[in-house]
């Protein structure tokens, strides 16, 4: 049994076989694999998405789609989607749709004749409601002095000024990691780094940002407590396995707790933001419509009269948000942000800038 040294999906190898390939045999087969998931990967999106929307134009008679979102499909509140019918093939979950620009699935959802796409997205919302009510000093101050988090964090992980593009993606995947009770193996696996050093970039990361760690402290204690966690909005989420006799099954619960009350947060954000920008858009007499929405984001349709005016509306109800303000009495201790994208379809949006509110790109002037 020595000779079989490796073992790849329940098939043995010998080790000499994979010896007497020649390097350039490797090569063709490793091209050969990464055709074959290529190919698999280009499967799936022709059959999921867009068979999926051929068959939803068919069934509704009309090249429109239609979905179903839920406010109950998730245990932290966030809306899930769904095809518009579920016992057909048909439509598509918006909240699925790959982002990859290679495939660029999202530009077959074009806007009417006449109207343009507008897609917002809320900017590294959850670690700016972590930051907040956490009330980590560091994090707070990168965000509202307008730095890049994730090379402020590398900054100071690796103490120095100037970073690499490796020393960023490790700092923002340990910021993630972290949040959601990820530790040095998963860092380890997901960066390419040896466990020693990822333990030793957590420990660096707890000493820049102490208070996340003991808002970790302060949850977990609580939810050990009460059998519960809660959000800023007033949600709560029962958390019963945390007295089960099983410690994973307890740390699962505690990671589920910490996870709710950021990402709870973040979405009764922008659920709050959607209900007052769409009286707003109401209340004008606008033509402008919310169409769709996907997680940190809101997709709108609007006429070529009225983009201008209705960015500088979404700015201000999803960045002042004057609703929340309104109906909750919250303040944030960090400015949120957006980034903002005007096209003809969902996946060709040209980027939008703004000034303390104000559009200033040339194209909508």
């Amino acid at each position: 049994m020595s000779k079989w040294q490796y073992r790849d999906e329940g098939k043995k190898i010998n080790k000499s076989v994979v010896a007497a390939k020649s390097t350039e045999e490797l090569l063709n087969a490793r091209k050969f694999v990464k055709g074959l998931l290529n190919l698999r990967k280009s499967e799936k999106l022709t059959k999921t998405y867009i068979q999926g929307t051929k068959n939803a134009i068919k069934y509704n008679e009309k090249d429109k789609i239609f979905v179903d979102f839920r406010f109950d499909g998730t245990a932290t509140g966030r809306l899930s989607c769904a095809s518009y019918n579920a016992q057909k093939a048909m439509g598509v979950s918006f909240h699925t749709l790959p982002r990859e620009k290679e495939s660029n699935i999202r530009s077959i959802f074009c806007s009417p004749p006449g109207f343009s796409f507008l897609t917002v997205d809320y900017a590294a919302m959850e670690l700016r409601v972590l930051a907040h009510i956490a009330k980590e000093g560091n994090m707070q101050h990168a965000f509202n002095s307008g730095a890049d988090l994730h090379t402020y964090t590398a900054q100071l992980l690796f103490n120095k000024e100037k970073v690499s593009k490796e020393e960023r993606q490790i700092a923002k995947t340990v910021s993630f990691l972290i949040v959601y009770g990820g530790g040095a193996f998963n860092l380890s696996e997901t960066m390419g780094i040896t466990v020693k050093r990822a333990e030793r970039i957590i420990r660096n990361y707890q000493n820049v940002y102490p208070g996340i760690f003991e808002y970790m402290e302060f949850v977990n204690g609580f939810i050990r407590d009460n059998g519960y966690a809660y959000s800023i909005f007033g949600r709560h989420r029962n958390l019963p396995d945390v007295y089960s006799r099983d410690r994973s099954i307890v740390n699962r619960a505690l990671r589920q707790g910490l996870n709710f009350t950021i990402q709870s947060a973040a979405s009764d954000i922008l659920l709050c933001s959607l209900v007052g920008l769409y009286r707003r858009i109401n209340d004008l007499g606008m033509e402008s419509r919310i169409v769709a929405t996907v997680h940190d984001s809101v997709e709108l349709i609007c006429p070529e009269e009225e983009t201008k005016q209705l960015c500088e509306l979404v700015y201000d109800e999803l960045v002042n948000y004057p609703t929340i303000k309104e109906v909750f009495n919250i303040h944030f201790d960090i400015p949120l942000a957006i980034d903002a994208e005007l096209g003809s379809s969902f996946g060709d949006g040209i980027p939008i800038e703004f000034k303390e509110g104000k559009v200033v790109c040339e194209h909508l002037l």
